[in-house]
C-alpha cells in the first residue's frame, strides 16, 4: 500500500471514529435539560482547530521534504564561504587604500 493511500485510510478512519463518538455521546447520553452534554461541545468547538492545526503540520513537513534537498547545514556551510570570499575582497581593498599613492 501506498504511503498517501495509507494516511488518507488513517484519516478517514479517525474521522469516522470521531463521528461514531459524536454520535454515541449525542444519542446514548443525551441530557434531559436540552443541552449537549460537555463531551460534544468540547469535540464541536476543539475539533475544527486541531484539524487545522494538523493540516498545517502536515502541510509543512510535506513541503520541506520536497524542497531542493539542501539542509541547513549545507546552508551555513555555504554562507560561511561567502564571508571568507566577502572578508578576502574587503581586505584587499584596505590593503590598496593604505597603499601610498605615487605623486
Amino acid at each position: 500500500m501506498t504511503k498517501p493511500r495509507f494516511r488518507f485510510l488513517l484519516v478517514a478512519l479517525w474521522i469516522s471514529l470521531v463521528g461514531a463518538l459524536v454520535v454515541w455521546f449525542t444519542f446514548i447520553n443525551a441530557p434531559s435539560g436540552g443541552s449537549p452534554p460537555w463531551v460534544v461541545s468540547v469535540i464541536v468547538s476543539w475539533l475544527p482547530f486541531l484539524v487545522l492545526v494538523g493540516v498545517w503540520l502536515w502541510y509543512s513537513r510535506t513541503s520541506r521534504r520536497s524542497s531542493s534537498g539542501t539542509s541547513w547545514v549545507d546552508l551555513y556551510e555555504q554562507q560561511v564561504a561567502e564571508s571568507r570570499r566577502t572578508n578576502a575582497l574587503l581586505e584587499r581593498i584596505a590593503a590598496a587604500l593604505e597603499k601610498p599613492s605615487p605623486g
